[in-house]
């Protein structure tokens, strides 16, 4: 492969043009079972290819393909080259020059590389069956599934940079439904690591039914100010967007909240947002994005103060700053973009003191925070969870609304817990924000 790719890269250097090219090779397995059927049983390897070129006076364009022989290869740097003349000249794009950089062997779990079908078959089925035996109440399970990846990386450029990464993941996840009478509700989980050994399918099972279940009781409460709990996984979405407003694409664009207010306060003295590649705890760690910057640890938000935005070469080049390897793609979408590996807050306290409160909010789904205006961060949300009253759970609630800014979330955010729930390139945990404009009856 390190042959096909140099022999592109030097009839893109031939052409007159500088070049990158990234390359993803993708074995999975995946096994779904729903209501004591096998659903889905899959098994394969695919490749994907992304090509950039850049002309002398800065005109960029890209190219994908899913062949990997050189002849495919070299048809996509054609294709890439022909449409350069189409895009505007533009200073600002560029390749990388970072030559070294360290290759990682810890992401790589060989026992979930080597696990076969008729294991992952076994895994999946036990945690669909044993849903539908939590509770008898527990009347559908929507899909069981279970899967292992293995991905292969390599990336190289026109200035020599060649850099390349092995890695495992394993993720599960359960979608089932409670039945009482007239009363339905919905419950979800998953958990995704680099080893399949590191999953908890009970947990996973047991979060989901309890969540359907407690739901089957769940009332619309009045309209007011409350303290608020994200569960991880609403924490994570909401740190999802955040990330979206942390974008140097976005800031020089001017849609983002962010614009302008670097070193400034801009939420809670408890938060810290940190970019964290290297973090051996989380399901994907990288040396190094896909234009071959190297990655490194770093501050988003420090105390509430921000502090850096997420850079690849060409936002980086817009505001006059340095890259910061935030450039990632992946074997579904080989062209890179501005995104986070290991996005998290630094903890302040521990979930269990958390939950100790009077009366508090537990959210455990939020539905259309994607909606947020980018600029404002205003946005209007449907909200559901549970009742906290004296540290104990007293019920549950639904059809709310949580309405504000994102920048007021930040600004009240009281305290983070560690129980940190990887939700892929962004890593959630149980999160106290206090007074927040909650809508009900």
């Amino acid at each position: 492969m390190k042959e096909r790719i140099n022999k592109v890269l030097n009839y893109i250097k031939e052409q007159g043009f500088e070049g990158q090219i990234n390359v993803f090779s993708n074995k999975s397995k995946k096994v779904s079972f729903s209501n004591g059927k096998l659903e889905e049983l899959t098994e394969g390897e695919k490749g994907n290819a992304g090509i950039k070129i850049i002309s002398e006076n800065g005109r960029v364009s890209n190219s994908m393909t899913n062949v990997l022989e050189e002849v495919e290869l070299m048809k996509a740097a054609e294709k890439a080259i022909s449409m350069a003349k189409y895009s505007e000249k533009d200073e600002n794009n560029g390749i990388s020059n970072d030559k070294e950089f360290t290759y990682i062997d810890w992401a790589y779990d060989e026992d979930t590389k080597e696990l076969e079908i008729d294991e992952i078959i076994e895994l999946a089925e036990n945690m669909e069956k044993s849903a539908r035996e939590y509770d008898e109440r527990i009347k559908f399970v929507r899909g069981a599934e279970f899967s292992t990846n293995l991905t292969k990386v390599i990336f190289a450029n026109t200035n020599d940079v060649y850099k390349h990464a092995n890695y495992t993941t394993s993720s599960a996840s359960i979608m089932l439904a409670a039945v009482d009478g007239d009363k339905s509700s919905m419950g979800f989980d998953f958990e995704i690591s680099q080893s399949y050994r590191l999953i908890d399918t009970n947990k996973i099972v047991k979060n989901a039914a309890e969540k359907a279940l407690a739901g089957l009781e769940a009332k619309i409460l009045n309209s007011g100010r409350y303290n608020i709990i994200l569960s991880p996984f609403t924490s994570a979405q909401l740190i999802g967007i955040v990330f979206s407003s942390l974008s140097g694409e976005n800031v020089y664009k001017g849609k983002s909240f962010f614009k302008d207010k670097k070193g400034e306060k801009v939420a809670s003295s408890k938060l810290t947002l940190i970019h964290d590649p290297m973090n051996g705890s989380a399901p994907i760690i990288c040396s190094f994005d896909n234009e071959g910057t190297n990655t490194s640890r770093y501050p988003f938000i420090e105390k509430g103060v921000l502090k850096n935005y997420a850079h690849n070469i060409y936002s980086a080049n817009a505001l006059g700053e340095e890259p910061k390897g935030n450039a990632f793609a992946s074997s579904n979408s080989p062209i890179p973009s501005i995104s986070t590996i290991n996005m998290h807050a630094l903890t302040t306290t521990t979930k269990k003191k958390i939950l100790k409160q009077e009366k508090a909010l537990y959210i455990e789904n939020i539905m259309g925070l994607h909606t947020a205006d980018p600029v404002s961060g205003r946005f209007s949300v449907q909200i559901s969870g549970r009742i906290l009253e004296n540290g104990e759970f007293s019920g549950s609630f639904r059809g709310m609304t949580l309405a504000g800014t994102i920048p007021e979330l930040l600004e009240n955010i009281d305290d983070i817990s560690s129980d940190f729930k990887y939700t892929g390139s962004i890593s959630g945990s149980t999160m106290l924000i206090k007074n927040m404009s909650v809508g009900g009856k």
